[in-house]
């Protein structure tokens, strides 16, 4: 019990770090989530992004802005502590608790990417289209769509742990 309470104690510290990390950084230091997201929507859309220092990752032909906001950090927070607590059973060592922390980390990180690349792809497919409800402005219908990938996201993240969790060996799982 000792060590499922500290595994919780380093995630909130974690998340405390993560999310002061966020609400300070510039966009240039949030590079290591918006490279390889703008790669990822380049990849996925065939738009171009070049940075641009202070703003973000810009398509000129799509005219589009992938801006910190826009980061997905939120996102890897929640999916960072959904992780934890889905599998905080297994931390029954310093040893397991510390590889929990490293994967759940690990994994929210790709999950935001690939989760954060698909919420971008749909707004810029749906920036494209008039507004099917013409009660719905453009950003309350951004703000929808966003809620709506990034509960999805975490659904099947969690899915896909417990399906992991299910088949991976028990070894350091205490009772």
């Amino acid at each position: 019990m000792h060590t499922k309470l500290l595994t919780l104690a380093m995630t909130m510290l974690i998340v405390w770090g993560l999310k002061r990390h966020y609400a300070d950084a510039r966009v240039e230091d949030l590079r290591w989530m918006l490279t390889p997201t703008a790669t990822a929507v380049g990849a996925v859309t065939g738009a171009d992004y070049g940075f641009v220092s202070g703003e973000g990752y810009f398509s000129r032909d799509r005219m589009f802005l992938i801006e910190k906001s826009c980061a997905g950090i939120n996102f890897m927070i929640a999916a960072f502590g959904m992780l934890v607590l889905a599998l905080v059973h297994r931390a029954g060592s310093a040893k397991s608790a510390a590889t929990l922390l490293a994967v759940s980390l690990l994994a929210s990180y790709a999950a935001a990417v690939g989760v954060n690349t698909t919420r971008i792809a749909i707004a810029m497919w749906l920036a494209t289209r008039p507004a099917a409800l013409s009660t719905v402005s453009a950003a309350d219908l951004h703000r929808i769509e966003g809620i709506a990938v990034y509960f999805g996201g975490l659904v099947l993240l969690y899915e896909l742990a417990r399906r992991v969790d299910r088949h991976a060996p028990s070894a350091g799982r205490s009772a």
